[in-house]
């Protein structure tokens, strides 16, 4: 390249001109090499920082969240006024569940036996599913205190509280399933559900593999087979859309009433007895 750019150097002076060109590069990479190094160092303790900002915050949020959760520790129940219970003691909770699930079964049973637009019709299915549940509770509850030793329950009242509400949110629960899976048995029988099966047999029968021989024993098992999925269907289609249309009749016509406090209830609660022989009022 010296030859080139400088063609009439002798060789000292162009030995002179290479030694300082290569002087000049190894400068060069020398600084650049300084500059990566510092670029490195200010790169590590920026994430170094980082790291500390991060761990520092994660500490504070786990302070924070440690006082917030020994705060909701201390609560009391809101409902029975059970203390250090969170807010919500574990009975209540299952209690409330079991009121949501309680709603829940009454539409499912509402949504085929009752009149959809007439809300006594619906009021009188709703309440006799209720009283048919608090029967099945009682009763579940009630072979429950007879399957324990007399007084086995008396030394630990919350706990026999919170078995004797579990019981009740399963009894609610088997039965939801149950008139669940009634709800679409009955849907599947209407009009709807029925046309919906006649047009998918139609329909698979009339496919071009069944057209030479529509009534044949495989065009109609596969017709059959089409008919059960689309009443299926359509059953489940008309079980959603009259949960909804009897959720949102319930919402326009419920307003929202706000929670009575626990203070208020002491006279109530403090009259319930607590005895092995009456554990279920305590439930109730």
């Amino acid at each position: 390249m010296i030859d080139r750019e400088l063609p009439h150097l002798g060789d000292d002076e162009r030995r002179r001109v290479l030694e300082e060109r290569l002087r000049e590069h190894a400068a060069a990479e020398v600084e650049d090499l300084v500059w990566r190094l510092e670029r490195a160092r200010a790169e590590k303790a920026r994430r170094a920082a980082v790291r500390a900002a991060d761990q520092e915050r994660a500490e504070d949020e786990r302070v924070a969240a440690a006082a917030a959760e020994t705060v909701r520790q201390a609560l009391a129940c809101e409902d029975c006024g059970q203390q250090q219970a969170g807010g919500l003691c574990e009975a209540c909770g299952y209690r409330r569940r079991t009121e949501t699930l309680t709603v829940e079964t009454g539409l499912l049973a509402a949504t085929w036996t009752a009149v959809l637009d007439d809300r006594d019709d619906i009021d009188a299915v709703t309440t006799s599913v209720r009283a048919s549940l608090e029967a099945d509770i009682k009763h579940t509850q009630r072979e429950f205190l007879d399957s324990v030793q007399p007084g086995e329950l008396d030394t630990d009242p919350a706990g026999a509280a919170s078995v004797l509400a579990f019981a009740a949110l399963q009894t609610v629960e088997a039965a939801l399933s149950d008139y669940r899976s009634n709800a679409l048995e009955r849907l599947g029988r209407t009009e709807e559900a029925e046309a919906e099966a006649r047009r998918a047999y139609k329909t698979e029968q009339g496919r071009r593999w069944f057209r030479h021989n529509p009534n044949g024993a495989d065009a109609i098992a596969a017709a059959a087979k089409a008919a059960d999925t689309a009443r299926e269907r359509a059953a489940e289609y008309l079980l959603a859309t009259r949960l909804k249309q009897l959720r949102e009749q319930t919402a326009a016509r419920t307003e929202q009433a706000p929670a009575v406090p626990w203070t208020d209830r002491l006279p109530e609660l403090a009259a319930r007895p607590m005895h092995t022989d009456t554990a279920g009022a305590v439930i109730a």
